[in-house]
C-alpha cells in the first residue's frame, strides 16, 4: 500500500548517518512506501485541541503518532495546523521533537514523530516530587533557548511555546514539540502574513502584539519564553484563575505580567529573573534574540555554583510593573 505523502525526510542535517537502521526506517516512513499494518499504535500519550498523540512502533522503532481529530468545530484551523507541521520536516536538532512524515492513515491526517517520552515540562512543574533547582531551571531554559535559536535561524516562529509543548526526556533534556501554530518569518524580522488567524496559541503565553492582532515575528516566541521562565521559577499557572478577557486587556493595555511575590531565589538566579523580565518586554524590539538567550544561559550555567545550603537568596517584590531584587541570607537551621 502506498500512502499519500505530504513531505520527505531531510537526512543531510541529521545527527546520525543516513545509513543507520534508524534513519533507514525514517526514510521509509517519509517515503510513504510501506504497509499501514506495519505501524502498530499503542497507548494514548495525550490529547489537544486538534489531535491526540499515541505511542507507536514501526519495525521495532518506537515512535509517536499524532492523529488529528475529525469533525472539529474549526476545520480550517485544524487544516492549517496540520499544514504548519510541514515547516519542520527538515528540522534535525537535539532539542526539537523530530517530525518524520505527515500522511493520511485510516482516512485521518496523521503526523509521525520522534518518541520523546510521555512527560512534558508542565508535568514536571505540577509534580511536587520533582525538584526544580536553579541549576535544573537553567538547564531547561538553555535547552529551550537552543531550540528557539535553531527554529528562528530557519525562519520559523513557533507561536505556541508553553510548558505543555516542551517534552522532558528520560535523560532530562527538553525538546520543543507541536509546531502546529508555527509560521514562516523573514530573517530580517519582517512580520509574517496574518493569514493564519485561526491559530492563536494559548492566551496566557501570547505576546501582547499578537493579542492586538499584529503580524507575528520570532520575538513573540521570546515573550512566551519569558512566561515559561516565570512558571519554572514559581511553579504556578500564569495569572491564576483570572478571567481570560481581563488578562488579555491587562496585558495589552496595562503591561500586565505574572505576579512576582516573595520568592526565595538562589543568588545566581538574578540573571535568570532579569532575563525573564527582558523577554516579556512590551516592545518586541527590546526583547533579546534567542541567540542572546543561549549565550546568557550558558554563562549563567557555567558561572553558577553547585546547588548547596547555605545559599544566598533573593526576595523578589513587585510594585506596579517594576520589580526589585533584595538580597537576603539563608543560613543553616
Amino acid at each position: 500500500m502506498v500512502l499519500q505523502k505530504f513531505g520527505k525526510l531531510f537526512c543531510e542535517n541529521s545527527h546520525h548517518s543516513c545509513s543507520s537502521r534508524k534513519d533507514m526506517i525514517y526514510n521509509v516512513l517519509s517515503s510513504g512506501n510501506f504497509e499501514v499494518s506495519e505501524l502498530k499504535v499503542g497507548k494514548l500519550l495525550g490529547s489537544g485541541g486538534f489531535g491526540s498523540v499515541y505511542e507507536a512502533v514501526f519495525r521495532g522503532e518506537r515512535l509517536a503518532l499524532k492523529k488529528l481529530h475529525k469533525g472539529t468545530k474549526n476545520e480550517r484551523a485544524a487544516r492549517e495546523s496540520f499544514e504548519a507541521e510541514t515547516s519542520v520536516l527538515n528540522f534535525a536538532h537535539p532539542n526539537i521533537v523530530r517530525t518524520f512524515a505527515l500522511m493520511n492513515l485510516w482516512d485521518t491526517n496523521c503526523i509521525i514523530m520522534e518518541y520523546a517520552g510521555d512527560r512534558n515540562l508542565q508535568n514536571v512543574i505540577n509534580d511536587s516530587m520533582e525538584s526544580l533547582t536553579a541549576s535544573r531551571r537553567i538547564k531547561f531554559a538553555l535547552d529551550i533557548g537552543h531550540a528557539l535559536d535553531y527554529a528562528h535561524d530557519k525562519g520559523i516562529a513557533h507561536l505556541d511555546l508553553k510548558p505543555s509543548n516542551v517534552m522532558v526526556t528520560s535523560e532530562d533534556h527538553c525538546k520543543l514539540a507541536d509546531f502546529g501554530c508555527c509560521q514562516s518569518v523573514e530573517a530580517n524580522e519582517k512580520p509574517a502574513s496574518p493569514t493564519k488567524s485561526n491559530l492563536t496559541g494559548t492566551y496566557a503565553y501570547r505576546a501582547p502584539e499578537l493579542l492586538r492582532g499584529d503580524c507575528p515575528t520570532t520575538k513573540a516566541d521570546i515573550y512566551s519564553y519569558g512566561i515559561c521562565l516565570w512558571q519554572m521559577l514559581t511553579r504556578e499557572h500564569p495569572y491564576g484563575n483570572q478571567n481570560q478577557h481581563v488578562i488579555i486587556f491587562g496585558v495589552v493595555a496595562y503591561q500586565l505580567r505574572p505576579t512576582l511575590t516573595s520568592l526565595d531565589v538562589q543568588a545566581r538566579d538574578e540573571v535568570y529573573v532579569n532575563l525573564m523580565q527582558q523577554c516579556w518586554e512590551a516592545d518586541p524590539k527590546l526583547r533579546p534574540l534567542a541567540s542572546d538567550i543561549v549565550v546568557k544561559m550558558k554563562n549563567s550555567s557555567r558561572n553558577a555554583p553547585k546547588d548547596r545550603c547555605p545559599a544566598a537568596a533573593y526576595a523578589v517584590t513587585q510594585e506596579g510593573q517594576s520589580c526589585t531584587l533584595n538580597r537576603i541570607e539563608v543560613c543553616d537551621s
